[in-house]
């Protein structure tokens, strides 16, 4: 039970921050958002050892990164950063 806790909250908060790092403007920002998903898949690497939690890692992480990405495109932003999607503002 708490591998499988670990597994989701680890997953969903790497993939907020890979999705926080490809919408985000070029700026220092960016890069700490890059950081944060890596420090989780290091800590999660370290932390378990089985092949078979790793690869669940990983591909839970692109799946929560997908999810998220089609979740906040369709509200519009993402509420608590009110950071809009890349290409959403027109301009006349």
């Amino acid at each position: 039970m708490r591998k499988t806790l670990l597994l989701l909250l680890c997953s969903f908060l790497a993939g907020h921050l890979l999705l926080i790092f490809s919408w985000h403007e070029f700026s220092i920002f960016r890069y700490i958002y890059s950081l944060g998903a890596l420090f989780i898949g290091i800590y999660y690497f370290k932390t378990f050892e089985s092949k078979g939690l790793r690869i669940s890692f990983v591909l839970l992480t692109l799946v929560f990164w997908v999810l998220l990405t089609v979740v906040y495109v369709a509200v519009g932003k993402i509420p608590i950063l009110n950071l809009e999607p890349p290409g959403l503002k027109v301009e006349p």
